[in-house]
């Protein structure tokens, strides 16, 4: 079982740091692993949209797929389908996902999830893993 973690990045910073998914990393990283001071809990609660546990309920249940069972207990939300189950716990500023695979993310989380928020950073800080699950749409590549 993999443990995943979900944050809403706000816009701006989002934007910014698109292309340097090693800074957001080390940033979440410090944040999650070390007690971080009071400036720096600053730093976070600026950069991260807050979580609510019954507005993610909401839209899950509202853009999943009807083979899909949702059941919430306060802040714990799980997701099952015949095969798969996934369990997500909302704190403040993320989410922590447990699953199998991030194929199971995908297929029961990842696609709804996309239309709640538009900068989704997801994170496994066992494996080092890291990136958005959303494209950045906006910035123009080319100009002719």
């Amino acid at each position: 079982m993999y443990q995943y973690h979900l944050y809403l990045v706000k816009s701006d910073y989002a934007k910014h740091f698109y292309y340097k998914i090693d800074t957001v990393y080390r940033f979440l990283q410090e944040q999650m692993m070390d007690q971080p001071s009071k400036s720096a809990q600053g730093q976070y609660k600026l950069v991260l949209d807050k979580v609510y546990a019954k507005d993610l309920f909401l839209h899950l249940n509202y853009w999943k797929d009807q083979d899909i069972h949702i059941n919430m207990n306060r802040n714990h939300i799980n997701l099952m389908d015949c095969k798969q189950s996934i369990s997500l716990t909302v704190n403040d500023y993320s989410i922590s996902i447990s699953a199998e695979t991030i194929v199971d993310l995908d297929q029961i989380l990842f696609r709804s999830i996309k239309t709640f928020h538009p900068h989704v950073f997801v994170v496994n800080y066992e494996t080092y893993e890291c990136g958005w699950i959303t494209p950045f749409v906006g910035k123009q590549i080319y100009s002719l």
